[in-house]
């Protein structure tokens, strides 16, 4: 007997369920920063492990933040886009910690900084903080 909106066995492992966040191009942008940042911290010397560590994890939060975010609504959901966008900062800072002290091929590092870029911007437009007027400097 089949149960309605299950898989069967045999197709299980073929298809992927589609959740909201698999719509989302930051979400494809943050899985390809995910895997090309975690193979530049495999091979990072064991004297910078809370680098790496730090970076890892900043990168694993905005991955999950986005797919968190994407399944929430109204302020909630600008909230956690905020975040994830808070978590690639920090990743990008790790990168350039790690690219500052030649930890890393200075190519691959630079290649995961333009996707977090990329990301940062996606972010910023789906937080709901892009284009706001500046405030002119106050004088005195």
């Amino acid at each position: 007997m089949r149960v309605a909106g299950t898989v069967s066995s045999s197709r299980r492992y073929t298809s992927v369920t589609r959740f909201d966040h698999h719509r989302l191009d930051p979400f494809s942008v943050a899985r390809e920063a995910l895997v090309l940042g975690d193979s530049i911290t495999r091979r990072i010397p064991r004297g910078y492990a809370s680098l790496s560590d730090q970076l890892r994890r900043a990168l694993m939060s905005t991955f999950l933040g986005i797919a968190e975010a994407s399944s929430r609504s109204g302020s909630d959901r600008l909230a956690r886009f905020r975040c994830a966008r808070g978590e690639a900062s920090e990743a990008a800072a790790a990168l350039e910690a790690i690219q500052l002290l030649q930890l890393a091929p200075q190519s691959e590092v630079e290649n995961v900084l333009v996707l977090l870029d990329r990301l940062c911007a996606m972010l910023t437009h789906l937080a709901g903080l892009g284009h706001r007027p500046r405030e002119p400097p106050s004088g005195g």
